[in-house]
């Protein structure tokens, strides 16, 4: 199996330190990204990093800790139907296995390349994390990805070295951790109840099992039969499936390589006492639902909306508590919001209509007295003071800058402040494509290029947007020179950095400068010189008047 994860060259990188990071050799990197010379990267630069499964690589981890795995992965699969899938906060989609557990892969791209601990990778040593990840989400009821889980642990003190803190991981969720110690009695009593276990798997020659053999770790989801003998379920984060294994005396044995339960098991405490057998908002072999609660069944008590009229165009804090009561009544999401808080646009008018006719008022998209009742009615409190519609530009749901105190974003096709030119035609056309704001794009090309189409860095980015030769590839820019392709490949990247940041500009602007890897690893505007003057011109002729 070849899954790749990749990776954004930071300051300080070598190829030799990024092999061992990922559990490969400098060789194979250099194979993977065709690289002539293995002095030869730049920061910035995306590269794609075997996976181990593909270069069969890697150090050992010491034992009981969080480790990665360095075979090459063959599944056995519970044959049971699978349920879902579900989404995390972000919408993305995760299929699950039979008794609705979230299956992750910690290699996966999303988070995969994120450093995990002291001196490794999600990627590489991300097992314990993600195993854990499937586990809370199941319990919790809410889907916590490991990019998401890495993120908190990092924040609040859930690593000793590589290793995972599990109390600290739990407490992502609501939850508590817990080594009762190894007995299927303790097992079983979880799992009948549709609560996952963690448990420490062996699979390398010589540990034999036992407390210090654990190589892996993987989530028990449920246990059933096969050919009259006992079998156990378990989703694999080495492989991103859910496999089978048979219990063998005391052991749970099976799956890759040949899984051999050691003594660490793990159990969660709190949230749910009895999730069943799948999340309430998934089904058999299905999407998850849309449909809608019914409004009588949600509570929007503590919910303040503004008084007066809103509509499409309209800006501001009144905007912003509209939406978030659209998304607590369940009829717009927080991914949706994410890309224009406090910004009346397309996706808020949909969502509004929605609840419009989902709760008999005409469904014309204009927040007014009406619908005001209706959430009324549901418990919401309604402001005394009129909404201010800040409208005036015909917005169109474009993202807000969320990091800046220098006055709220203008509008997607508001260019004031800059000298028109022959791209305004293009950057219009690819703000409406990507749901960029048209000003953002015109201020990145400005401080990248100065609207220099053969414009080259001193490390290779070319062309209006300055995109390196692997991000353009990425990107399906074939000629970074040619204005469409990079105005089209750069926008597109924006678009990504602003999802991957929940729509905050600021933090957006900094992955596309110095990387989404160093926005994350620093949490939040790298401290480099050059990115933290890049971020503060560009967001101060976004949200200012411009160069002009």
């Amino acid at each position: 199996m070849s899954v790749n994860t990749n990776y954004s060259v930071r300051r300080g990188d070598t190829l030799n330190e990024l092999a061992k990071r990922f559990g490969t050799t400098a060789q194979e990197i250099a194979k993977k990204n065709n690289l002539s010379d293995v002095n030869s990267i730049k920061v910035g630069q995306n590269l794609v990093m075997p996976d181990k499964f593909e270069t069969g690589s890697g150090t050992p981890s010491s034992a009981g800790q969080p480790s990665g795995d360095t075979f090459q992965a063959s599944e056995t699969s519970n044959t049971t139907a699978a349920r879902g899938p579900v989404k995390d906060e972000d919408g993305r989609q995760f299929q699950t296995s039979a008794d609705g557990t979230p299956i992750f892969k910690q290699g996966d791209a999303q988070w995969g390349g994120r450093a995990l601990g002291t001196g490794s990778s999600i990627s590489a040593a991300g097992c314990a994390m993600s195993s854990t990840a499937m586990a809370i989400s199941k319990i919790s009821g809410k889907v916590i990805n490991p990019g998401e889980l890495d993120a908190y642990l990092d924040k609040n003190g859930g690593y000793s070295g590589n290793g995972l803190v599990w109390s600290k991981a739990a407490q992502a969720a609501g939850l508590t951790a817990s080594k009762p110690g190894w007995s299927f009695d303790n097992i079983n009593k979880q799992i009948d109840a549709g609560r996952p276990v963690v448990i420490g798997v062996d699979y390398k020659a010589g540990s034999n099992g036992g407390a210090n053999g654990t190589d892996h770790w993987i989530t028990v989801t449920g246990r059933g039969t096969k050919d009259g003998k006992p079998v156990y379920y378990a989703n694999d984060p080495a492989t991103g499936k859910e496999i089978t294994l048979t219990k063998d005396g005391n052991r749970l044995t099976g799956g890759p390589q040949g899984y051999k339960s050691t003594d660490e098991l793990v159990t969660f405490g709190g949230g749910n006492p009895n999730p069943g057998t799948a999340p309430a908002n998934s089904q058999p072999g299905g999407e998850t639902p849309t449909q809608t609660p019914p409004a009588s069944s949600v509570d929007m008590k503590g919910t303040t909306l503004p008084g007066g009229e809103l509509k499409k165009g309209a800006r501001g804090p009144e905007v912003e508590q509209l939406q978030n009561a659209l998304v607590k009544s369940g009829h717009l999401t927080q991914a949706d919001m994410s890309t224009g808080p406090g910004i009346f646009g397309p996706k808020t008018e949909a969502a509004l209509k929605k609840f419009q006719s989902d709760n008999g008022v005409d469904a014309i998209g204009i927040y007014g007295p009406k619908t005001r009742a209706a959430f009324e009615k549901m418990g919401a409190q309604i402001s005394s003071s009129p909404a201010s519609n800040t409208g005036g530009t015909n917005n169109t749901g474009g993202t807000n800058n969320t990091g800046s105190t220098n006055g709220p974003a203008k509008g997607n096709n508001d260019l004031s402040g800059f000298s028109s030119n022959k791209y305004d035609a293009l950057i219009n056309e690819m703000s409406q494509k990507y749901n960029v704001p048209a000003r953002l794009i015109k201020s990145v090309i400005q401080q990248e290029s100065a609207f220099n189409p053969n414009a080259r860095s001193p490390v290779g980015a070319t062309g209006l947007m300055q995109l390196m030769p692997a991000t353009a590839r990425g990107l399906g820019v074939t000629n970074p020179n040619d204005p469409r392709q990079s105005i089209e490949g750069g926008t597109k990247y924006l678009s990504q950095m602003l999802k991957m940041f929940k729509g905050d500009t600021t933090l957006a602007l900094a992955a596309y400068n110095a990387g989404p890897g160093n926005v994350q690893k620093y949490g939040g505007v790298p401290p480099f010189k050059e990115t933290q003057n890049y971020v503060k011109k560009i967001t101060g002729w976004y949200n200012g008047a411009g160069p002009a």
